[in-house]
């Protein structure tokens, strides 16, 4: 009985060895110092260019009279925190009231489950 060749077998041991072959060089330019402070210098500038971008931002909604992200941010905090404080203020009154807290109204189901194919 003989077997058929796999005719991807050839692709496959191809992209092995090619595959070894790229580990092997990016592991050897990885162990550069030359490397190193390539990618160290490229890291430095992002940043850099990431942090005159927010004060170019920053300084543009102070122009417009617009809040920050950050400032959006530590509001909608603020207002979690007072929301959380007010319900708790609630629960605490009605239960010295002795009345039961009221049910929350459940979202309306608009969509409509696909019917079935005939």
């Amino acid at each position: 009985m003989t077997t058929t060749p796999d005719p991807g077998a050839f692709f496959r041991e191809m992209l092995g060895q090619w595959e070894q072959m790229a580990n092997q060089f990016g592991g050897q330019v990885m162990k550069s110092g030359e490397f190193s402070r390539v990618m160290q210098g490229a890291n430095s500038a992002t940043m850099t260019a990431q942090a005159a971008a927010h004060q170019m931002m920053d300084k543009a909604l102070a122009a417009a009279n617009m809040p920050s992200r950050s400032e959006v941010e530590d509001l909608s905090a603020r207002v979690r925190r007072i929301e959380d404080s007010v319900g708790r203020i609630e629960a605490l009154l009605m239960a010295q009231a002795g009345i039961a807290p009221p049910e929350r109204p459940k979202p309306k189901r608009t969509r409509k489950p696909p019917g079935k194919p005939a």
